[in-house]
């Protein structure tokens, strides 16, 4: 997975396969929290992940993500 979205006061995380499954998404959750009264509880973005972290025998690493 090389998208992310993420909804601080949804589902939180999520990753997604293609930029427009992605944005999509952000907008399905906007979507969800304007028909729900909820403007003040909006804290939504997508994005492209570079990097990330991973753990192997409590060594951490920065890896960039394979195209």
């Amino acid at each position: 997975m090389k998208y992310f979205t993420y909804d601080r006061h949804g589902d939180g995380f999520e990753y997604h396969k293609t930029k427009e499954e992605a944005k999509s998404y952000a907008e399905q959750c906007l979507d969800f929290h304007l028909q729900n009264d909820d403007e003040n509880n909006i804290d939504i973005c997508w994005g492209e992940i570079k990097e990330d972290v991973h753990s192997n025998d409590a060594v951490l690493e920065l890896k960039r993500v394979k195209e």
